[in-house]
């Protein structure tokens, strides 16, 4: 849950200020992912933990009011619920995280759901990954495509990555995965990788030459990789009023372009739309899009 306060101005050491907005936000890469899937109509089943508290209440009602199946999602009894304290003014934003029931549960709590040839598994890295490869592994015997993506730059398990079907990460997840901490810590200010840059770190970061790595590009576009090949899709140019969420939105379209056997290229433009149209409004699932609006702005890209 994003707890989200905001004033003129942010207190310093000892001081008091008073808020001007309180909100208390759904959010979350998984939830922000499901929910992105789930609007643009597809049976999405999310698998994860939650607290034994008001929190953990209200993040699955809202998963549930999402038209998302939350039968396996399970409650820690010794656990609060993941958190995002965040304070923001017009000058600056302060976060605090709360990972909570997000890193309390073990591989060996996975609940043993089902798996389908057809199913699209997907995650990203705020859980506990030894869960994730548990999970991915449980995919891929099942012959099941799995997507994985590399945020938070935290440091992978063995194997995590091997397990991955497409791995979706952007410039700044690039640059650290690889190793530029310079490029990492600008964060897109004035920067920007070429293609063949990208092509380079990419090689240096995947598992194998059949796997897909997806390099989003900001307003730029993106940029995918497989073996020697690669497929670009450009940006769209539109007003950008906040970017939360945004890859989480381009997960799930992405997902649903998949196991709608779109085609790759079209999966990726569907996807792309997607998350333009996310940019265009505050929040991250309260900006997902629906589906009509996906395919209008994909019908105006290529008339």
């Amino acid at each position: 849950m994003d707890i989200v306060a905001v004033a003129k101005d942010l207190p310093g050491k000892g001081e008091y200020v008073y808020g001007s907005e309180l909100h208390f936000v759904p959010g979350g890469n998984g939830l922000n992912t499901a929910v992105a899937a789930a609007r643009l109509g597809t049976n999405v089943k999310f698998v994860g933990f939650l607290g034994n508290d008001d929190l953990g209440k209200r993040l699955s009602g809202f998963l549930k009011k999402e038209n998302v199946d939350t039968t396996q999602v399970q409650i820690l009894g010794n656990a609060q619920s993941g958190v995002v304290l965040s304070s923001l003014s017009s000058k600056e934003e302060r976060h605090i995280v709360f990972p909570g029931s997000n890193l309390s549960a073990s591989a060996d709590m996975l609940p043993n759901f089902d798996i389908s040839p057809s199913d699209i598994v997907l995650s990203q890295l705020t859980i506990n990954q030894d869960i994730i490869r548990r999970a991915f592994e449980k995919a891929k015997k099942a012959g099941a495509k799995t997507v994985l993506n590399l945020f938070p730059n935290y440091e992978l398990v063995d194997g995590l990555i091997g397990l991955s079907d497409y791995v979706i990460l952007n410039e700044v997840e690039l640059a650290f995965r690889t190793g530029d901490t310079d490029f990492a810590n600008a964060r897109h200010k004035d920067l920007h990788m070429d293609y063949q840059t990208i092509g380079k770190r990419v090689r240096q970061i995947r598992a194998s030459d059949g796997q897909t790595i997806i390099v989003t590009l900001a307003e730029r576009g993106l940029i995918a990789i497989k073996g020697d090949g690669q497929t670009i899709v450009n940006g769209i140019k539109v007003k950008l009023v906040d970017a939360t969420g945004a890859g989480d939105c381009f997960m799930g379209a992405f997902a649903i372009g998949l196991s709608e056997g779109m085609g790759f290229k079209l999966a990726l433009e569907f996807a792309n739309c997607a998350a333009a149209i996310s940019v265009q409004k505050v929040g991250a699932s309260t900006s997902f899009p629906n589906r009509d609006e996906v395919e209008a702005l994909l019908k105006k890209q290529k008339a």
